[in-house]
C-alpha cells in the first residue's frame, strides 16, 4: 500500500469515529426542553365550563399486539362514520365539543385517543415503532366495525392529528376513508405554514431528531424511544396529557421530509379549515401552498378564531361540521 493510500485510510478511519462520536453524543445527550407554557396551545378556551357529563364513556379495542386503543363514541347515522383525531398532548376528552358539532350534523364519531395519549398503548408518549399508528387506525376502523360496505368513512384530525390526517390520506393506507378533513393541521417545520417552533409551542431535540434520522435512513431504528419533543405545557403524563413525544411517536404522526411529496398523492376528496388568528400557524399561507402543490385539497379560513378556538367555540365548530357536510354530501 502506497503512502498516500495509508493516509487517505487512516483519514477516512478518523473521520468515521469522530462522525460516530459525533451522532453518539447528540443521541445520548441532546433532550428536549420545556418551553415556556403557552397558552394558545395549552388551554382549551371555555373548558372550564364544559359539562364533562356529557362526555361519552371510553370505550376500546384491542390492537393487533393486544394493546387497548381508547375511543368515545357519539353515535348518530350507522351509514356517516368520523375517525376524530385530538390534538397533540391531549386525548380523546378535549374533542367534546367538535364531536357533539359533528355528531349533530349527522355523523357517528368516534373519539379516539392515539397510542401513546389517553391510556391507549402501553407507554405515554411513545409508540413501539415508526408508522405503527397507522396499523392501529387500520386495527380500530375493524375493531369498531366501521369496515363494512355502505360506510361513508371520514378521517378528521386538530393540529398534529390534523397533519396525521394528511399523512394517512397521501399514504399507503389511503383507501381506509372515503375522505378526509384536516382543522389547523401542522405540516412541517419548513412549510410556509408553519411558524418557528410552532408559535413557541415545541421544543425540540434537534440534534437527537437529526442523529436518529440518519441512523433510520440507513436501516438502524436504535434509540427511537428517546424523547425528540417537549410541549409547552407543565401537564403531566398521565391519561389526559402526553407532554412529552419520543422520536418514533413524532415520527409516526408527522408527515416527514417530504411532505410535498405526500400532500401532492392526496386523491380522496380533502379539506383543510384553520382559523383566520391562529397563533401556531400562519392561516393565510394554507391556501395558496396548497394550490401549488395539490390544488384538489380545498381549504376554508374561518374568520375570528385561533388555534384551539377551533376544537371548542361554537361558530368555529359549526364552521368544521359544514365542511365536512360539504364534503361527505358531494
Amino acid at each position: 500500500m502506497t503512502r498516500w493510500m495509508r493516509h487517505l485510510t487512516y483519514g477516512l478511519g478518523i473521520l468515521i469515529v469522530v462522525v460516530a462520536g459525533a451522532l453518539a453524543a447528540a443521541i445520548a445527550f441532546d433532550s428536549p426542553s420545556a418551553p415556556p407554557v403557552l397558552a394558545a396551545g395549552n388551554t382549551i378556551p371555555g373548558i372550564a365550563q364544559w359539562n364533562f357529563a356529557e362526555l361519552p364513556k371510553a370505550q376500546s379495542v384491542k390492537a393487533r399486539d393486544g394493546a387497548p386503543l381508547n375511543y368515545r363514541l357519539y353515535p348518530g347515522r350507522a351509514d356517516r362514520a368520523i375517525v376524530l383525531v385530538h390534538g397533540s398532548t391531549g386525548s380523546g376528552t378535549e374533542m367534546l365539543k367538535l364531536a357533539q358539532a359533528l355528531q349533530a350534523a349527522g355523523a357517528t364519531v368516534y373519539a379516539i385517543s392515539l397510542r401513546g395519549h389517553g391510556g391507549s398503548g402501553t407507554r405515554n408518549g411513545d409508540v413501539s415503532y415508526r408508522g405503527q399508528l397507522d396499523d392501529d387506525l387500520a386495527d380500530l376502523v375493524k375493531g369498531v366495525g366501521i369496515d363494512k360496505q355502505g360506510i361513508h368513512r371520514t378521517l378528521a384530525g386538530f393540529s398534529s392529528g390534523g397533519g396525521f390526517v394528511l399523512r394517512v390520506a397521501g399514504g399507503p393506507q389511503a383507501g381506509l376513508f372515503d375522505d378526509y378533513l384536516a382543522i389547523s393541521p401542522y405540516i412541517g417545520p419548513d412549510s410556509p405554514t408553519s411558524k418557528p417552533d410552532s408559535g413557541g409551542w415545541a421544543g425540540v431535540a434537534l440534534p437527537r431528531i437529526v442523529a436518529l434520522s440518519l441512523l433510520d435512513g440507513i436501516g438502524l431504528p436504535w434509540f427511537q424511544g428517546l424523547p425528540a419533543i417537549h410541549f409547552a405545557t407543565q401537564a403531566k403524563a398521565d391519561d389526559r396529557r402526553t407532554p412529552v413525544y419520543s422520536f418514533r411517536l413524532m415520527a409516526s404522526l408527522q408527515l416527514g421530509m417530504d411532505w410535498r411529496a405526500v400532500l401532492a398523492r392526496i386523491k380522496a376528496p380533502t379539506q383543510i379549515v384553520v382559523g383566520a388568528d391562529d397563533e401556531l400557524f400562519h392561516a393565510d399561507q394554507f391556501q395558496p401552498m396548497m394550490q401549488a402543490i395539490n390544488p384538489r385539497i380545498g381549504v376554508t379560513v374561518v374568520p375570528g378564531h385561533g388555534h384551539l378556538g377551533m376544537i371548542a367555540d361554537p361558530a368555529a365548530v359549526s364552521a368544521v361540521a359544514a365542511a365536512w357536510r360539504r364534503m361527505a354530501d358531494r
